[in-house]
């Protein structure tokens, strides 16, 4: 394989960051969303369910903003 064509493939194009940003925004608010609401739970497994939600949101949003770095199309 080429340079060039290696390139191509693991490039991301500017629509597709634009979608990522989407995707950080909506992972943001869920992630405002469980920690704000696991606070007032006093149900065990309702609160376990939404700290559960929050740290795969905290995840996911890390991995979103290396995805979005790694694009060169960060704002």
């Amino acid at each position: 394989m080429t340079e060039i064509s290696n390139r191509q493939e693991n490039s991301i194009a500017p629509h597709e960051t634009f979608n990522l940003h989407e995707l950080l925004q909506l992972k943001n608010i869920c992630a405002l969303k469980s920690s704000g609401l696991s606070a007032n739970v006093t149900d065990p497994k309702l609160r376990l369910i939404l700290e559960s939600d929050l740290e795969i949101s905290q995840q996911q949003i890390r991995e979103l903003k290396d995805l979005i770095q790694k694009s060169g199309y960060q704002t």
